[in-house]
């Protein structure tokens, strides 16, 4: 699948019969919008948004960002790229897009719409040939939706575009862990000291291997015993002689 703009025709829609697609890799940066808004309002829309068509309606593909600062500025038709795509074209060419501009999706939704395309018979090096990515990305990002905590998920989910500092990468790593409380206790550290993916990484392995086989079974009266402190104090102390080795 390749999509060429120079290909396609830009045609005049009304802005009253689009709608955003339900694929929820990102969400409305309102510093985006009102950046934008202003910009168009100076220079007109420079770049055309890509929609495909749904009956008599259209879809976002890509530009929703520059659809919703249009619609604020109260345009009722806005230059766009029509093109005809089914369910999976529409996703893939929504990730590989916004991949190729380096913009921070939501991971959980990314992961989904990969497992849907496996369920229809995709494999995974299909999902990461087209997209550009190799295997292990995919892997990975699949890992999240049955490895990571629910809570640390939501978070993924409703600060994909904000300051929520678990990013998707934290999360792979967390999702390595089995122990789901283990995998909280980690991600509060995480916003607490401000770790990186490479300290998370450290940190994890240093922690895992200071244990004794068995400590963190559920059925441990004792659990989380001293390897993993309850405390806030705990928690600095055990950061400080973790990382004092290699800093």
């Amino acid at each position: 699948m390749t999509i060429g703009l120079t290909s396609f025709k830009v045609s005049e829609i009304p802005v009253n019969k689009i709608k955003p697609n339900n694929f929820n890799l990102r969400e409305i940066d309102e510093n985006v919008v009102r950046e934008l808004t202003e910009s168009i309002k100076s220079s007109g829309l420079l770049q055309p948004i890509m929609v495909r068509s749904l009956g008599d309606n259209f879809e976002i593909i890509f530009g929703l960002h520059r659809f919703e600062a249009c619609r604020r500025l109260g345009w009722e038709r806005i230059p766009a790229v029509v093109i005809n795509l089914s369910d999976e074209e529409a996703f893939l060419t929504c990730v590989i897009e916004n991949l190729q501009r380096n913009i921070r999706i939501n991971p959980v939704s990314e992961a989904e719409g990969y497992r849907t395309l496996i369920s229809r018979g995709w494999t995974i090096h299909d999902i990461a040939q087209k997209i550009g990515k190799s295997d292990s990305y995919v892997y990975e990002r699949l890992r999240i939706l049955d490895g990571l905590h629910k809570k640390i998920k939501e978070k993924l989910v409703s600060h994909v575009c904000k300051d929520n500092p678990i990013t998707p990468s934290h999360a792979e790593r967390l999702a390595l862990i089995k122990n789901k409380r283990l995998q909280l206790k980690l991600a509060k550290l995480i916003k607490e000291k401000g770790l990186s993916v490479r300290q998370l990484e450290r940190l994890t392995a240093k922690v895992q291997t200071k244990m004794p086989k068995g400590c963190l079974c559920p059925k441990c009266p004792n659990y989380p015993c001293k390897y993993i402190p309850e405390s806030r104090e705990g928690y600095r102390r055990l950061l400080e002689k973790t990382f004092s080795s290699f800093k």
